[in-house]
C-alpha cells in the first residue's frame, strides 16, 4: 500500500489504480468478486452474493484512510491493500481500519446493551509488488508487535493471557514471484502487469511511466473492457502526469528519514542500477557528495553490475 497523503494530494498512481480497479469503477465489484474467488479458491457470481463497498475515507479518527473494503454478505468484511514498500506495522493499521468501521455503524447505546451486537467477520490482505525481494507469502500478526512476546509457530501457542490478535496474509503479486493468484484473477494479473511495465518504462527512461504501461496492457490484450474504457477522469486521476521533481522530491524525503551512511549508499547503488537519473540528481537524492556517486557507479562498473546512465 502506497503512503497515503492528504486529501487534496494525488494518490500514487499503482495506488490509485488498485483503488480504482477493485473499489471505485463500475466494474470494480466484479473485480474484488474475482479477487475474493481466488482467494478462497471459490466460483461464486455477481448476483449470487451481495457486495458493498465499505472503504473508510477519513472518517471516525485520526484521517483513516485504507486502499479497498468490501462488505460479503453483511457477515464478512474484506480488507484489501497496495503495497509497494514493506510495512511491518499492517497487523495495527488493520486493526484502526476495523475499529472504524464497526464504529460507524453501531452507537453507544448498541455497545452497552446486553443484547450481543453481531460483528462482520474481517479477512485482512496486502497485496506487494515493490522492488525489495519478498516471499510468495507471508502472514503478519498484530501479535508479533506485543512487548515480551515471541512470535509463535501457530495462534495455538500463543500464551492464554493473549486477549487480542489479528493476521493479515501478504500476496507477492510481481511477475517474478510467481503467485499462482495472478492465474486465478484476470484484474489482479492486469494490475500485476501494469506496475511491471511503469517499472520498466521508468527504467527505461520514459516521460510518462504510467501512460507507457497503460498502452502496454492494451496492446496485451490485459482486462481489455476495463483499460479501453477508462474515463478521461479516471485517467486523469490515476495517471495524471509523471513529475520528476515530485519523484526526485519523494526520495529525498525517504533518504532523510533513514539517513544513516549505509543506508544512503545501498540507495544511491539501487539508484544507479534501476533509476533513468544522472548522477547529480542521485547526489541530490541521497545527500551524497557526487565524487562518491560517480565513484559508487564506477564500482558497480568494474563489478559487472550495469548502471542505466
Amino acid at each position: 500500500m502506497a503512503p497515503k497523503e492528504s486529501a487534496n494530494q494525488k494518490r500514487d498512481y499503482k495506488s490509485s489504480l488498485f483503488v480504482n480497479m477493485f473499489g471505485r469503477n463500475v466494474n470494480a465489484k466484479e473485480h474484488f468478486l474475482s479477487l475474493y474467488n481466488a482467494i478462497h479458491d471459490t466460483n461464486f457470481k455477481i448476483g449470487e452474493v451481495e457486495i458493498k463497498p465499505v472503504t473508510l475515507e477519513n472518517v471516525v479518527y485520526n484521517n483513516i484512510e485504507n486502499d479497498v473494503s468490501m462488505e460479503i454478505n453483511d457477515s464478512i468484511v474484506v480488507l484489501a491493500e497496495h503495497q509497494s514498500t514493506i510495512n511491518n506495522n499492517m497487523p495495527f493499521r488493520c486493526l484502526e481500519y476495523l475499529v472504524a468501521h464497526y464504529n460507524r455503524f453501531f452507537t453507544d447505546n448498541d455497545k452497552y446493551n446486553t443484547k450481543e451486537i453481531k460483528l462482520p467477520r474481517p479477512e485482512c490482505y496486502v497485496f506487494y509488488n515493490g522492488d525489495e525481494a519478498f516471499p510468495q507469502e507471508k502472514i503478519m500478526r498484530l501479535s508479533d508487535a506485543f512487548k515480551e512476546i515471541k512470535q509463535a509457530a501457530n495462534l495455538k501457542d500463543l500464551p492464554e493471557s493473549l486477549s487480542l490478535d489479528l493476521t493479515v496474509k501478504i500476496y507477492n503479486i510481481n511477475k517474478n514471484a510467481n503467485h499462482p493468484i495472478l492465474q486465478k484473477c484476470e484484474a489482479l494479473l492486469a494490475y500485476s502487469n501494469f506496475t511491471e511495465y511503469a517499472r520498466i518504462g521508468k527504467r527505461n527512461g520514459e516521460k510518462n511511466p504510467p501512460k507507457y504501461a497503460l498502452n502496454k496492457c492494451r496492446q496485451g490484450n490485459l482486462l481489455t473492457e476495463y483499460f479501453n474504457n477508462l474515463s478521461k477522469e479516471e485517467q486523469s486521476m490515476i495517471f495524471g502526469e509523471w513529475d520528476q521533481e515530485k519523484f526526485i522530491e519523494v526520495q529525498k524525503k525517504i533518504a532523510a528519514e533513514d539517513a544513516t551512511e549505509a543506508t544512503k549508499i545501498a540507495n544511491a547503488k539501487n539508484f544507479l542500477q534501476k533509476a533513468n537519473l544522472s548522477p547529480e540528481m542521485i547526489a541530490d537524492c541521497c545527500s551524497l557528495p557526487l565524487e562518491q556517486v560517480l565513484a559508487l557507479k564506477e564500482e558497480l562498473t568494474h563489478e559487472n553490475i550495469p548502471a542505466t546512465m
